[in-house]
Order: structure tokens, then C-alpha cells, then sequence
């Protein structure tokens, strides 16, 4: 039996999330909520997002009861990390209810809404936070669906009830279910190669995405004959970038400030990368209407996302900083942002890598941005969607060894408890600590700051 995969949410409907409390699935269920629809939902276990969709009126359920699909819905939402058998499909299928992956959800919405996306491999959910936070302060209630937490946005990120800002994922090509009014590509690489062939692929897909925009599309200007020049775009298109020949210029002034379009700006949030990124909202932001100096002052305010080069505590004189780095280029871009802050205090990393597959694939790359750090610490992998062969290929000690015939400080430490201990007792005041990956190492900036 073959699922609809169609909602008309033009209409109030009564509708279940599943993984409700999952950091796209919650706004979600906020901005239906908002807008009239019956929501009810469920999730695995008990989080902070449930919390907050209950106090909100929303029904979640956890645990066993997450396995029944209540009597009367309409239409069923789930993550893609939800099994085909599960029982709460298996029911919809049943009743032969639409159901919808979140993309297609999204996809549907854009249509119905003014839609801005942010897509790239690197930087769009901290741009899309920008985005979203530019056009609240300028008085648009968005709503913003974000893969991650941002505090300046907990109350109206899901439940504006007006434009749509959303977070455009290339993996899956979920990104192509969308068709925004305006649209950012931050930039495009090589990563997600476990989905995707290569990087010819992976720009295809870009193209693709890009096609599907139509007002206007911004665009690193090293994307504009890659993504901007694409057959099928009809967009008007407009770059950023470092250059002269960019529509925005950005130049930077370390440790968190640039300048662009003859004003400096001064950023919470460190790097040149955020630096592009906020070049990037300008952009659009005009292109929206809202005066530059309204979203000027909107993105000096902007204090950035969760597990974004997120300062956990200074405990004992040594500052501990959790970011969610997990590809080279952005271990690299966030330890120089780190170094343009803090130089000459000594800076740790912990990374750990995230998919065997991507380790193999970029040993050297991830070698060659670690290297950057004084002492540099390798837990085990976090596997996700690795196949034996991948995890047989390479290991972290492959990558110590890589890193440490560059010169670099590095051990291999197998578990938090150690990584903790060993930091704990080597660390001194003055040195900064960052925890870098997509898997569960933010614990151990948190247990850090705890035991120093």
C-alpha cells in the first residue's frame, strides 16, 4: 500500500508528529499549532522540546505510549529517522493517511508561504538563525525551522505567524522538496559522501536547489558561475564574498568584526566565516525590504546557536568552548576564529569524529586543520550510517598519527572519562578548551567545566 505524501495545510487539520521533539519536527510543530491545526505528537524519550510543546497545549507522548497513533488524525509528519515499521506508520498506512517526511511537509508549506531558505554545506543553521533573528527585530514574526537551539529564538522561532525562514539540508536532497521566495547557498564541498557519489553531485544538486528559487538568490561569489549560472535559474542573483567584485564586499577585523558596504560591524559571534554569514543576511535582508541599519543593529545583537563556538564556563581560568565542527573546513575556520580571540592563551581541541566514512575520506584535511591546535585530543569515532568496510578502514589513531606528523600535539583517549581526567590535570589556567564534533562530545565540555 502506497502512502499519500499530500497535505493541504491551507486547511485545519489534526495532525501527529513523529520525533516531535527533534530540532526541526518542534518548530514545526509550533508553526501548525500556530496556525490553527490540531497537532499531537511523540518522541522517543522526555527532552526540553517536549516540555515546551506541552506548556504549549501540544499532546506528546514518550515511551511506549509513542507506539499508538491517536483516533481521528488526518495526516502523519516524521523525521527521516523514523523506521518504515514503525508501528505508528504501519497504523497510518492502515487507515491509508497521508504521510509526510518533514521535508515534504516543509516543501508544501513553502508553497503556501513566503519562504526564505538557507542552504550550504557549512553555515547555514548559524545563518539561518541570523536570518530569522534580522527579521524579528525588523517587527516579521517569522518562524524559523533551525537544526539547532537558539536561545534569542525560543519563543518565536516556531511560533511566528508570519514569513518562513528555514534551514535548507542538502543530504537526501531534502533541500529540493522547497520553493523559496529568496534563498542564501552559503557555500558548497565535498561531505555527506556517504549519500552523495562526489562533488560533481553534489554541485548538480545545488543547481538543482538553486532552480527552484525564485525572487532572489545569495550566493558566496565563489558559487556564482557554479550555482548562479546554472541552466533552469531565474533568479536575480547576488554575491558576497572577499573580493572587489562581490555585490558585498567583506573584509575582515579579527577577532569578530568586518566591514562591509563602508560600516563596520561588530559580531557576538567569532570567525570570518560568521563574518560571511552575516554579509550573506545583509544581502537578503535588503532584497526583503528591511532597512540596512535595522538589520545591522539586529545582527550585533545576534548571540549565536547553540554548540556554535558556544562558551560554556571559564572554571579555574580555563575557558571551555562546545561547536558542533565536524567537516575539516569548519574545524579549521572555527580553531582560527578561536586563535584571532584568544592568541597567545593555548588552545586545546577534543574532536571527535563523526562517521568513519568521512574520516577516511578526509584523514589529511582533518590533520591538517587540527594541527592548527596546541594539544589535540581524539576520542573514538561516532558512527552514523557507516558501513563495515568503512569502519575497518580507518581508525583515530590513523588520524593521531597523521596529525602528529605535522607537528601536532595529539593522543588518542577512547573515553570521556579520560579525555576529562587527562584534561583536567594537564590544563592550566589561561588555556582555552573547545569540544568539536556532531556526536555526543559537547558532554564532555560540559563535565569539564564541572571538574576544573
Amino acid at each position: 500500500m502506497i502512502a499519500r505524501e499530500f497535505l493541504d495545510f491551507s486547511q485545519p487539520l489534526r495532525l501527529h508528529l513523529l520525533g516531535a521533539g527533534g530540532s526541526g519536527m518542534t518548530p514545526l510543530a509550533r508553526l501548525l499549532h500556530a496556525r490553527g491545526h490540531r497537532v499531537s505528537g511523540a518522541d522517543a524519550r522526555e527532552s526540553k522540546n517536549v516540555s515546551l510543546l506541552r506548556g504549549l497545549g501540544i499532546p506528546i507522548s514518550t515511551g511506549d505510549a509513542a507506539e499508538a497513533l491517536p483516533k481521528g488524525i488526518e495526516g502523519v509528519i516524521h523525521t527521516a529517522a523514523i523506521p518504515e515499521t514503525a508501528a505508528p506508520l504501519v497504523e497510518a498506512r492502515r487507515r491509508e493517511l497521508p504521510i509526510l517526511k518533514y521535508a515534504r511537509a516543509v516543501g508544501l508549506l513553502s508553497r503556501q508561504l513566503e519562504t526564505y531558505a538557507v542552504a550550504g554545506t557549512h553555515g547555514k543553521t548559524t545563518t539561518t538563525a541570523m536570518l530569522a533573528f534580522v527579521l524579528r527585530e525588523a517587527g516579521l514574526s517569522p518562524c524559523c525551522l533551525v537544526g539547532g537551539h537558539v536561545p534569542q529564538l525560543e519563543e518565536g522561532g516556531g511560533g511566528g505567524t508570519g514569513r518562513l525562514v528555514v534551514e535548507a539540508c542538502e543530504y537526501d536532497r531534502s533541500f529540493l522538496h522547497y520553493a523559496p521566495n529568496g534563498a542564501i547557498v552559503t557555500n558548497v564541498e565535498a561531505d555527506h559522501l556517504d549519500y552523495f557519489k562526489d562533488i560533481v553531485e553534489i554541485r548538480a544538486a545545488f543547481q538543482a536547489f538553486a532552480a527552484q528559487v525564485s525572487g532572489f538568490l545569495v550566493l558566496h561569489e565563489s558559487l556564482k558561475d557554479v550555482v548562479g549560472r546554472a541552466s533552469g535559474v531565474r533568479a536575480r542573483v547576488l554575491t558576497f564574498g572577499p573580493s572587489a567584485d562581490a555585490d558585498l564586499r567583506v573584509t575582515p577585523v579579527p577577532p569578530a568584526s568586518f566591514v562591509a558596504g563602508g560600516r563596520e560591524f561588530k559580531l557576538k559571534v567569532p570567525g570570518f566565516h560568521n563574518a560571511l554569514n552575516a554579509a550573506a543576511v545583509l544581502l537578503a535582508t535588503r532584497e526583503i525590504g528591511i532597512p540596512r541599519e535595522v538589520a545591522a543593529r539586529a545582527l550585533e545583537r545576534f548571540e549565536g546557536v547553540k554548540r556554535r563556538l558556544q562558551v560554556v564556563g571559564a572554571p579555574g581560568g580555563v575557558s571551555v568552548i562546545d561547536d558542533y565542527a565536524h567537516h575539516p573546513t569548519e574545524v579549521a575556520a572555527g580553531l582560527s576564529a578561536l586563535r584571532d580571540q584568544y592568541t597567545p592563551r593555548r588552545l586545546w581541541v577534543v574532536f571527535q569524529p563523526h562517521q568513519y566514512s568521512r574520516l577516511k575520506r578526509f584523514l589529511p584535511e582533518f590533520a591538517d586543520a587540527l594541527a592548527r591546535a596546541d594539544r589535540i585530543v581524539i576520542p573514538e569515532v561516532f558512527a552514523a550510517r557507516d558501513a563495515d568496510d568503512d569502519r575497518k578502514a580507518v581508525t583515530p589513531d590513523d588520524l593521531v598519527n597523521e596529525v602528529r606528523r605535522r607537528g601536532g600535539d595529539a593522543v588518542h583517549i577512547k573515553d570521556f572519562t579520560g579525555i576529562v581526567d587527562f584534561v583536567r590535570t594537564q590544563a592550566r589556567p589561561g588555556d582555552v578548551v573547545v569540544t568539536m564534533g556532531a556526536g555526543d562530545v559537547g558532554d564532555v565540555a560540559g563535565r569539564l567545566a564541572q571538574a576544573l
